[in-house]
């Protein structure tokens, strides 16, 4: 890349426009380029290099120029990328404004903010954490909401936060939903996918799970992802990542062996499960719980 637009797309987030191109590039050179891959549109005239990965910042500085503004706001699952809780993957970036987009994937909010609601991020506007979570618990469905919410509990936000932040979002779509959703927030969630099925076991009527419940056994602590201590339950999360490889099942049958040593009773919840047929995993604990419920009261 020649000097000029080098030190542009440097100061950019690795993006350059049509007209910056052509300051040191004709239009056939510009064409040939894209021909060949090298170069790659993000939005309307605005264009990365092959080799350079669209991140959040990327994407949200190819809209405003895309957009001709001197500063863009980044929101919803964009802004919760930059703040480091997003829960979705989407190949999606979200902005506030008023000009219409030109792109399927870049979606522009017409949503009133007030400057208090807005942070900074290396450099790119973006509204604040609060502000963010609040905006996702009330659009995103119920288990991503929760998730969302449980994510950045983790990195910080407080429960008193989210609520103050709340008031400013009353009769706004999904504002009942975010507020029943606060009262479920746990930071002890250490995934989404946990998040998600902690919500499904309470709407399903059972007893709040407690995340990450550590149960000492005669070979040391052993933490489950839920679990209802009072009656000696837990429920697992079998995530690919953790539960498949050469050792996984001779590592999960010895740790679950201690927990059955100790009276305990595991359950297991997958992503088709937990996404599809929540009964699956639900009806057993109910079951076991009432089970256990009896041999406590007939002691």
């Amino acid at each position: 890349m020649r000097p000029q637009l080098e030190g542009l797309r440097d100061k950019q987030f690795g993006v350059f426009t049509t007209a910056q191109a052509r300051i040191e590039y004709t239009r056939a050179e510009l064409r040939a380029r894209l021909h060949r891959g090298e170069w790659v549109p993000v939005f309307h005239g605005v264009y990365r290099e092959a080799t350079v990965q669209p991140g959040p910042e990327l994407r949200v500085e190819a809209a405003r120029l895309s957009m001709g503004l001197p500063v863009l706001i980044a929101a919803y699952d964009t802004a919760a990328e930059l703040h480091g809780f997003s829960v979705v993957e989407r190949n999606t970036t979200h902005v506030l404004g008023v000009q219409l987009s030109r792109s399927k994937h870049l979606v522009v909010h017409q949503d009133r903010l007030d400057p208090t609601q807005v942070a900074s991020i290396n450099g790119v506007s973006v509204t604040t954490p609060a502000r963010t979570t609040i905006d996702l618990a009330r659009t995103l469905n119920r288990m991503d909401a929760l998730a969302t919410l449980d994510a950045a509990s983790r990195l910080g936000l407080s429960s008193d936060e989210l609520r103050e932040e709340l008031t400013r979002h009353h009769r706004r779509r999904g504002f009942r939903q975010a507020a029943g959703l606060i009262d479920l927030v746990d930071g002890r969630a250490e995934s989404p996918m946990e998040s998600r099925t902690r919500l499904r076991c309470i709407d399903a009527g059972l007893p709040h799970p407690q995340p990450q419940l550590e149960v000492r056994t005669p070979d040391g602590p052993r933490r489950l992802d839920l679990g209802w201590p009072e009656y000696r339950i837990g429920l697992e999360y079998d995530s690919v990542a953790w539960h498949t490889g050469m050792h996984a099942a001779a590592r999960d049958n010895v740790r679950h062996n201690h927990l059955a040593t100790r009276g305990w009773t595991i359950f297991y919840a997958t992503a088709l499960t937990v996404l599809h047929q929540p009964e699956l995993f639900t009806h057993p604990i109910r079951q076991a719980i009432n089970r256990r419920r009896v041999e406590s009261n007939g002691r």
